[in-house]
C-alpha cells in the first residue's frame, strides 16, 4: 500500500516529536492538586486546579481515587495528546502527610515515565518501563493515521500510567479512553474518605 508523501511526512515528523517539555510534570502536578482539592472539600469540583491547563477526569474506586489529566497541541499537520493518571487510596487522601507523601510519589514516578518515554521516542528502548504501542488507520469520511503508546512501571507500586499520542485524523481528538476503567466521577459528590482506613 502507498501512502502520499504528506502522510509520510508526518510520520516521520511526529514520531521524532518527545512529550511537549514539562508537559508530564505538569499533568503529574495538576493530579495531585486534584487530591488536595479532594481532601480540603472531600469532593471533586469538577473544574481543573489552579494554572493547570489540563482537562482532568476523577474515577472513584473500591480503595481509593484514580486522576487521569491529559492536554491535547496541535502541530502542523496533526495533534499530540499526552495523558498522566495517578490513584491515591482513601486514607492517603485523607492524612495532610500521607497525602504530601503520596502527591511526592506520584510526581516522582511520573518523572520516571516521562524518562522512559524519551528512551522510547530517541532509541525505542523503554528502559525499566513496560510500554504498548498501537496504531490505527482511517479511511472514510475521515482519514489518518493515529499512534498510541501507553507506559507504566510494572514495580507493583502505586498506580501511574503515561499515554503519549500524535496522529492527523481529527482537529480534536478524543479524551484518552485507554485510561479509564470506569465512569467518570460527576462534579460534587461528596467522597467518604473514612473507607478502607
Amino acid at each position: 500500500m502507498r501512502y502520499p508523501a504528506s502522510l509520510l511526512a508526518l510520520l516521520l515528523m511526529l514520531a521524532a516529536v518527545p512529550a511537549h517539555g514539562g508537559d508530564v510534570a505538569l499533568l503529574a502536578t495538576c493530579t495531585t492538586k486534584v487530591f488536595g482539592e479532594i481532601n480540603r472539600t472531600q469532593k471533586w469540583s469538577g473544574k481543573p486546579p489552579a494554572k493547570c491547563p489540563a482537562s482532568i477526569t476523577v474515577e472513584k474506586r473500591t480503595d481509593g481515587v484514580l486522576v487521569t489529566a491529559w492536554v491535547i497541541r496541535s502541530v502542523e499537520g496533526g495533534w499530540i495528546r499526552t495523558a498522566f493518571s495517578g490513584a491515591m487510596g482513601y486514607g492517603e487522601i485523607a492524612g495532610k502527610k500521607e497525602l504530601a507523601r503520596a502527591g511526592r510519589d506520584i510526581v516522582a514516578r511520573a518523572k520516571h515515565l516521562e524518562r522512559c518515554l524519551d528512551s522510547i521516542n530517541a532509541t525505542n528502548d523503554p528502559l525499566d518501563c513496560r510500554d504498548r504501542a498501537t496504531k490505527s488507520y482511517t479511511a472514510g469520511e475521515e482519514s489518518g493515521v493515529e499512534n498510541d503508546r501507553i507506559v507504566w512501571l510494572d514495580d507493583n507500586g502505586r498506580h501511574a500510567v503515561l499515554e503519549y499520542a500524535f496522529g492527523n485524523t481529527s482537529s480534536t481528538p478524543s479524551p484518552p479512553a485507554d485510561l479509564f476503567n470506569g465512569q467518570p466521577l460527576p462534579p460534587g459528590v461528596v467522597l467518604d474518605l473514612r473507607i478502607n482506613r
